[in-house]
């Protein structure tokens, strides 16, 4: 098992080997070199290397050239350095021509240059001490592509060259051995320092050059799923920058507003917002270029006369400038999903009438069979004649409940305080009990915006429903007005037992009531008045002084600028 250094330190740090099973031959290189595959910077990286290496080595090979460095060694300097330029001009092809064996490459690079360099230094003698700095590019390399351990390996070894070197040169302490030691040394030192900081700085650049990567992968997927969505939008869609130029368009956008050519042609500059089909829209950008609220949907006419429907979504913090989404729509397709929609609502209902319909009839049905029946007492028969009219009665108020969502149309909205008529609503329900309904107020004088007669009907709904869950005690009931001088919030609240989570979602849907003598209806005929004067019914639990239920009246604010 791996020991525990290793484990923190990844895979690349070389604190400790791992006992693994045999490998393939490169196993020895992989397991020096951080990265068998190298990235783009890192090969370029190297091939740099390789120059610097064979200009290094040309310069060695003309000092021997230049410099009797010896009786003996003169011809043998001179071999080992052309053989040395040769040997790396070779290994500099080898990196331009193919990226296959990438560690081996570097691994023998290391070790040519330390078995070169350590043979001219030796070749060169004691003359040459500055040939220690050549050294300094077997130990980049090592740091740059090998692994912590390759580094300090490399590192170790030059120090021992060099201590090695010096020792070989010492001719008697007292002709200042002691400096060349020391001398050597400080240069190992030098040279484990510089090895260390160029694999961390290594190390850093390729965790940089990983996420850059990452996010050029991330950026170019998200391109293209962008691109994927533009095309095969059904809605046109337009990017428009600050300077009405359409920086992307689709092909749905080109067609509703009939401008020839491609969309790529068209977003290089062909769009012209001076031309009849759009000059609505360019009129609109314009203007909420210059303004900070919102846009209303706007509806014009393409040069074919179909009738267009473009929405514009304002982006204001990005890159480079704002920028507008617009997107336009065919108002037929528009059309069609309403009347689809009015048709799934009414299949919806009529399914819905149809199943309640049937259990009154059923009703109705059994109790005249067990009526003909001979030998029944008056009692009973009187008893099957009242349940045909209590089924009767159910059959008609639901008759009326539907009649009465077809004809309750939407009327001309007055200026009103419904104070007024809550006080009245409050004496009605509260005559059996008084106190048990309580009336408050944040403003008397608030008004809203409602038909007197319907918005009655949605209160008259809301107490009867209150009536039969909350208490006997004083204030069971609460209604409240909340806001002023314009109304936020009238509010119908109980202490009865709070809805169920389960049913919240249910209770406005039509025909869903857990009242056996009720219709079901009473809740969504509310809902759907309150949404015809631009307020909206919902219900919610409130936690202050005890946990309660309250039907609430909420009026919808208006879009800004509208």
């Amino acid at each position: 098992m791996p020991g525990r250094a290793e484990q923190a330190a990844g895979p690349d740090s070389g604190f400790a080997f791992e006992r693994r099973p045999p490998r393939s031959p490169d196993s020895l290189a992989t397991r020096l070199i951080a990265g068998s595959t190298p990235s783009r910077e890192r090969l370029r990286s190297f091939r740099v290397l390789g120059a610097a290496r064979l200009v290094m080595g040309s310069i060695l090979l003309g000092w021997f050239i230049l410099n009797a460095l010896g009786e003996h060694h003169e011809g043998v300097g001179m071999a080992v350095a052309a053989v040395y330029v040769l040997g790396v001009l070779g290994q500099w092809l080898l990196s331009l021509l193919t990226t296959r064996g990438f560690a081996w490459q570097v691994l023998s690079a290391v070790l040519f240059d330390l078995l070169a360099y350590t043979l001219l230094q030796w070749l060169a003698g004691a003359s040459a001490h500055e040939l220690v700095l050549s050294y300094t590019l077997p130990v980049l390399a090592a740091g740059v592509w090998g692994t912590l351990r390759f580094t300090l390996t490399t590192a170790a070894a030059v120090s021992l060259l060099l201590l090695g070197q010096a020792l070989l040169g010492v001719r008697g302490w007292e002709t200042g051995g002691e400096l060349q030691l020391f001398s050597a040394g400080f240069v190992g030192a030098a040279y484990f320092a510089m090895g260390t900081l160029a694999w961390q700085l290594s190390r850093r650049l390729v965790r940089q050059e990983q996420r850059a990567r990452s996010s050029e992968i991330r950026a170019g997927r998200q391109l293209a799923i962008n691109r994927h969505v533009l095309l095969e939008h059904p809605d046109g869609v337009l990017v428009v920058d600050a300077r009405m130029r359409v920086e992307a368009a689709n092909p749905a956008a080109a067609n509703l507003l009939g401008m020839p050519g491609t969309p790529e042609e068209l977003a290089a500059g062909a769009w012209d917002f001076a031309e009849p089909a759009l000059a609505p829209l360019g009129e609109r950008l314009r203007e909420l270029a210059s303004s900070a609220r919102p846009s209303a949907p706007l509806q014009f006419e393409n040069v074919d006369g179909l009738r267009l429907r473009a929405h514009v979504q304002p982006l204001r913090h990005l890159p480079g400038g704002p920028a507008y989404v617009v997107f336009v729509q065919d108002m037929r397709d528009i059309g069609n999903q309403i009347q689809q929609d009015k048709l799934a609502a009414l299949g919806r209902l009529v399914a819905a009438l149809a199943h309640e319909i049937r259990n009154p009839l059923g009703a109705i049905a059994h109790a005249n069979e067990l009526a003909a029946e001979h030998g029944l007492s008056e009692a009973q028969r009187m008893r099957m004649s009242e349940l045909i009219a209590q089924n009767v009665d159910r059959l008609n108020r639901i008759v009326e409940d539907v009649l009465d969502l077809g004809r309750s149309g939407t009327r001309s909205p007055v200026l009103l305080q419904p104070m007024r008529m809550l006080r009245e609503l409050v004496a009605e329900f509260d005559a059996d009990s008084p106190g048990r309904i309580v009336l408050e107020a944040q403003d008397a004088q608030a008004t809203l915006e409602f038909d007197p007669q319907q918005l009655r009907r949605v209160i008259v709904n809301l107490l009867n429903n209150a009536q039969r869950f909350a208490s006997r005690a004083p204030g069971a009931i609460r209604i409240s007005l909340r806001g002023g001088p314009q109304l936020r919030e009238l509010a119908v609240a109980n202490d009865g037992p709070v809805v169920a989570p389960t049913l919240r979602t249910q209770i406005f849907e039509p025909f869903f009531t857990t009242d056996s003598r009720g219709t079901g209806l009473g809740l969504y005929i509310c809902q759907e008045l309150c949404s015809r004067y631009g307020t909206r019914l919902f219900y919610r639990v409130v936690q202050q002084g005890g946990t309660h239920g309250e039907f609430v009246i909420g009026v919808v604010a208006p879009a800004a600028g509208a």
